[in-house]
């Protein structure tokens, strides 16, 4: 039976002994180079494959197409990816007639992905393990045939963690692999499926030591980090202090002690959220590792002295961010704009073709508005780039009549005039933070878009509806291309359905230049049909503009500069309705609302064909699910707003707005 194995690390290495202890022909070995950074125990892969006289590789992608071939030609009965952090595609999988088997360093289903041992000492968990798989479909999806684990205790560093489950390892594959090969093993009976997402790596969270957890949370969090180099920080005053090991602390911190306090400096505590945690080794940024103690003499610590995750920067040394949005006065500007000016530490500079929406901040004194058009001004667009930390080109048409209406228009605004603006962000090293929208996900058939792994698929070119999609997905890759060449500092963030006051107005409603719950209530203020777009069956995830701009606000934080460089959906996936659902919750809380009286009887529904409303060039999608992992992995943030609550709130709002737009007109009438 020929096998063809993937394999990395100290597991690696004993899932290739026990290979070839089970008598297992190895025809090939597929390995990382020496210079990955998780490929501890490659060059005793290389040597093990040397004595055994096995062909080795190290390509950079297994799963391409010269690499299928090869292996394709071995002709494998088995696949092994023996803790290999690349899992073969589809293809790969299909040439072995027996299939993949994975074995892989978590308790399955948890941690499936990149660095689950490091996910489980982060966690918290008591045990860690590895799972033997026979993968099917997808990755982590199939039978688990065995599972074997250990104690994650305190004392222990990753290290020990993966020298323990590797002597572990032995006997469990020395019994399982010789019952596979001969075709005599069946799966777990007891292992649940699970349907936990995978997980990125464990580099990508935030590596602020994180003092308002639990003692023993801090602890695992150093723990989990600080072998991948991803070093825990925290700040003394402007000092950066990188805590390399520690471990809880049976001292108990005064009640109302602030997490972070320091409690002694011999040996150096600190509080917790609930505990202490003693600090054995550490250093000051770009210096040597000492004991803690040491570090405490050097920085000259007391007990009180206070640790924080940010810098604590002088008063004379502080300036507001100046932040400047393009398109200030639209939807997601103006409400921006009021979070951004609440949390006190921004300056705002903004610019737009009107400022109805914004009137309530114009006497603000962190707030600056001009009056401009960016495709005429601008002179005063790049001496603003220049002169601000953070750029929002807010400005786009977004409505989907237009995209078949006034296509050319699209183009020019969305992409052309958006990318002088990028260009200029490029030009003075400025971050830019560009709305990418969710339409550029198009026709993809995954259950829920993910931003790093989903398609993008969009209809033909005679269906001009997608030339809005097609801007800002171009716009997007140009974005990304100067990140990674030019180091351009930018975050993508791709908005679901946000819905809440001022979204349009209903004048933009009469001449169909709105979103679909603006018309609706000016069917419902009208007394006019509600019109439902080939019957109303197409799906959205509708999302609270709260929400979403908490969630942007967060990525402009970019704490720690978790969002640089990333794509970030914005949208609440268990708000999933239909348009028709959407038109008829609209109504029952149209007809209870307290100023139903002011309006005319309900018109009912009208059924109309797409092509009749926005013309030959529409197509359209049933459903549009995001995923929100990186929000949540990246920014903590959940959104929290009921649909029931969003609706009400707009609803209201845009009643309220008409009747006082029509107040003298109503008030002849004697309605006000």
């Amino acid at each position: 039976m020929k096998s063809v194995v993937f394999a990395d690390g100290k597991l690696g290495c004993v899932g290739l002994l026990s290979l070839l202890k089970s008598k297992a022909e190895v025809a090939a070995l597929f390995t990382l180079t020496d210079e990955n950074e998780n490929s501890g125990g490659t060059r005793k892969l290389h040597q093990i494959a040397a004595e055994h006289n096995i062909p080795v590789y190290a390509p950079d992608n297994i799963n391409h197409p010269l690499w299928i071939a090869q292996i394709a030609d071995i002709n494998p009965d088995y696949l092994f990816t023996l803790d290999f952090p690349i899992l073969p595609s589809n293809k790969l999988i299909q040439i072995a007639s027996k299939g993949l088997f994975n074995l892989h360093a978590s308790l399955l289903p948890k941690y499936k992905g990149l660095t689950p041992i490091h996910w489980a000492v982060l966690s918290g968990e008591s045990d860690v393990g590895v799972s033997f798989q026979k993968v099917e479909d997808k990755p982590y999806s199939g039978h688990i045939l065995g599972q074997c684990k250990v104690q994650n205790q305190q004392e222990d560093d990753l290290e020990t963690i993966t020298e323990k489950l590797a002597n572990e390892v032995k006997g469990f594959l020395g019994d399982i692999l010789p019952q596979l090969l001969e075709g005599n093993i069946n799966p777990l009976p007891s292992v649940p499926s699970g349907v936990e997402e995978i997980r990125p790596h464990i580099r990508s969270i935030p590596a602020a030591v994180p003092w308002h957890q639990t003692a023993r949370s801090v602890c695992d969090h150093i723990r989990a980090l600080t072998s991948l180099g991803n070093l825990p920080y925290s700040y003394f005053r402007q000092v950066e202090i990188q805590i390399l090991k520690a471990r809880e602390s049976k001292v108990h911190a005064p009640l109302g002690t602030a997490p972070g306090t320091v409690l002694a400096t011999s040996p150096l505590t600190i509080a917790c959220n609930s505990g202490a945690i003693e600090v054995l080794f550490a250093k000051e940024k770009d210096k040597i590792p000492v004991g803690g103690e040491q570090l405490s003499r050097q920085l000259n610590l007391r007990t009180d002295s206070q640790l924080q995750t940010v810098a604590d920067i002088p008063s004379s040394q502080r300036r507001k961010k100046r932040v400047l949005i393009l398109g200030i006065n639209g939807f997601i500007g103006n409400a921006l704009s009021g979070r951004l000016l609440a949390d006190g530490n921004y300056e705002i500079h903004g610019m737009d073709i009107n400022s109805d929406a914004i009137e309530r901040f114009l006497d603000h004194p962190d707030f600056y508005y001009h009056e401009g058009d960016i495709a005429i001004n601008s002179e005063w667009i790049e001496y603003h780039v220049k002169k601000c930390d953070i750029v929002l080109p807010l400005v786009a048409i977004a409505t989907p009549i237009e995209y078949t209406r006034n296509p050319l228009k699209v183009f020019e605004l969305d992409f052309e005039e958006n990318l002088k603006i990028v260009r200029a962000c490029v030009k003075y090293k400025k971050r830019v933070i560009f709305p990418s929208t969710s339409e550029v996900y198009g026709m993809c058939d995954d259950s829920s878009f993910d931003e790093d792994s989903s398609n993008l698929v969009l209809g033909p070119i005679n269906k001009q509806r997608w030339i809005y999609s097609c801007s800002k997905q171009l716009l997007d890759r140009v974005i990304w291309a100067y990140g990674v060449k030019h180091d351009l500092d930018f975050s993508l963030f791709r908005p679901f359905n946000w819905m809440g006051p001022r979204l349009d107005t209903l004048d933009s409603a009469r001449i169909g230049n709105s979103r679909a719950i603006t018309q609706l209530i000016l069917n419902l203020v009208e007394g006019t049909p509600i019109l439902l777009i080939d019957g109303g069956e197409q799906k959205r995830c509708f999302t609270d503009v709260r929400d979403g701009v908490e969630c942007l606000f967060r990525i402009i934080e970019n704490k720690e500069q978790v969002s640089s460089g990333e794509i970030i959906n914005i949208g609440n996936p268990d708000n999933e309705y239909s348009i028709k659902e959407l038109a008829e919750m609209l109504y029952e809380k149209f007809e209870q609302h307290p100023l139903r009286h002011h309006f005319p009887a309900f018109a009912g529904y009208k059924l109309i064909e797409s092509r009749t409303y926005y013309g030959d060039g529409y197509e359209d999608v049933q459903r549009r699910r995001p995923s929100i992992q990186n929000a949540q992995r990246l920014l903590e943030w959940s959104p929290t707003v009921s649909m029931s609550d969003t609706m009400s709130r707009t609803l209201d709002y845009f009643l309220r707005d008409h009747l006082s737009t029509d107040q003298s007109f109503e008030s002849k009438q004697g309605v006000l």
